[in-house]
């Protein structure tokens, strides 16, 4: 049971004990989804009130290091909002090299392309459906858009099988906020997505990492947490996931579905980055359809502001997802659902997700020439990549070196679940955080620079 030491402390004892919270989790004594000491069992022990205890769990709480739950206890936050602000530029920044935010690259036929939807809308009447409330399901004309686009993804369906989402992020949401109960078990890779985590302490369940190589999840290792624990749900991206950019052959996603299917687990599949893959495998709801929920959209294969998704869903679970989508905002955006589907039938999302695939490729490349010599996961058509750093470089000191000469990279730690070993790797995003390609090259150089230099030594304090 984790007792702060407070006899060095001076001021109010519930302002001791917040900063002792803070600290413990800084240096990593405590960790996500840690569980503290009831408010009696810490005034005991600190020879402090009951209410002490409370008013400090309270702030904690506020200040997003703690949840509570009645009945359950009081636990470390998985995700720090203040985390983030080492390594993501808040607004634009003179001389910044921004590789910290994943999304698409964007140029003037986007800007066009939405003005001329926006027109059109206004003119054909559009606007008058998104002056009202509507199905928090969508709108038919817009799922029949979205069944339309699922099925040149390879995902066959109907519109009464999908819900329109105000993009993947919602439709995850949805899912999870569906299917699970506080305190059920999901597992998903061992480095995953902040927003998974985020959802996880929300929601009150529990993350499981399971092992992952360069072609994601490993089965093994996922039959293995199924056979120790009961799994609710297997949460996974197999294209191109966070922060790892792992890419699942369809062999291996048709092995992990049989074997969700043997434990009778859920399977919630974000597939946001497989549109922009040529060709790509089969998605993970084609084998085993009636236990898979699968979430797409168009904020990184278009643009963010098209921030329209879809959920696909087993038909006996569809009232429970609505109900659920319901409670998060009534109904999707029926603004951007209608640019979407107008876009998909006039041909202009494909226009835009070929345009993006060439341009990630020409980064690609981009990439390659001037990190050639280090170590990094990335593929063709990825948004980000995964950089592993030379022996002499610590994430931490790195992003922080980075951060001190203008360069912005996400460090390893808001994607590790639990207490699994931090790596000395960073994601670097290779979209349109670097509008141009030129300032995109600059820099990497720049990155490049830093990692052949050698840092001086991290100071301790006696």
């Amino acid at each position: 049971m984790w007792i702060p030491d407070l006899s060095n402390s001076v001021g109010p004892r519930y302002k001791a004990i917040i900063d002792a919270v803070d600290g413990a989790i800084a240096s990593k004594s405590l960790q996500p989804g840690d569980r503290l000491p009831t408010q009696r069992q810490l005034a005991e022990k600190l020879g402090v009130s009951v209410q002490t205890v409370a008013r400090a769990y309270a702030e904690a709480e506020r200040k997003g290091l703690l949840s509570g739950e009645v009945g359950r206890g009081t636990f470390v936050q998985y995700f720090r909002p203040e985390r983030r602000a080492r390594y993501v530029a808040d607004s634009e920044e003179p001389n910044i090299r921004d590789f910290s935010n994943i999304v698409p690259v964007l140029s003037e036929t986007h800007i066009e392309e939405l003005r001329e939807a926006m027109v059109a809308s206004a003119k054909d009447g559009a606007i008058q459906r998104m002056l009202e409330y509507r199905p928090s399901q969508g709108i038919v004309q817009h799922r029949e858009a979205g069944a339309a686009w699922l099925e040149r993804n390879g995902v066959q369906g109907s519109a009464d099988g999908l819900i329109v989402t105000n993009g993947a992020a919602h439709a995850i949401w949805t899912a999870m906020a569906s299917i699970t109960e506080p305190g059920d078990v999901v597992a998903t890779e061992a480095l995953v997505d902040t927003s998974i985590t985020i959802n996880a302490s929300i929601l009150k369940i529990r993350l499981r990492g399971l092992a992952i190589d360069q072609s994601g999840i490993i089965p093994e290792s996922f039959e293995e947490a199924c056979e120790q624990e009961n799994i609710k749900v297997l949460c996974v991206t197999p294209c191109y996931s966070v922060p790892t950019v792992s890419f699942m052959e369809e062999a291996r996603r048709e092995r992990i579905a049989e074997i969700a299917r043997r434990h009778d687990v859920a399977i919630i599949e974000d597939d946001v980055f497989g549109p922009l893959i040529p060709n790509r495998p089969k998605p993970m709801l084609c084998f085993a359809p009636e236990r898979t929920y699968y979430a797409t959209s168009f904020t990184k294969c278009v643009m963010p502001a098209l921030r329209t998704g879809f959920l696909a869903g087993p038909i006996p679970a569809i009232p429970r997802l609505i109900s659920r989508a319901r409670a998060t905002g009534c109904s999707a955006n029926t603004w951007t659902a209608d640019v979407a589907a107008r876009w998909l039938q006039d041909g202009t999302i494909d226009r835009l997700v070929e345009w993006q695939r060439h341009k990630l490729k020409t980064r690609y490349e981009i990439l390659n020439h001037i990190l050639g010599a280090f170590r990094y996961e990335a593929e063709p058509y990825a948004m980000h990549a995964w950089l592993t750093l030379p022996e002499h470089w610590r994430s931490t000191h790195f992003v922080d070196h980075a951060r001190s000469l203008g360069l912005l990279v996400s460090p390893p730690d808001p994607f590790i679940i639990g207490r699994a070993v931090e790596p000395h790797a960073v994601r670097l995003a290779l979209g349109d955080t670097n509008r141009n390609d030129q300032n995109f090259k600059e820099g990497l150089e720049r990155i490049a620079a830093l990692l052949q230099e050698h840092p001086d030594p991290m100071g301790t304090s006696y």
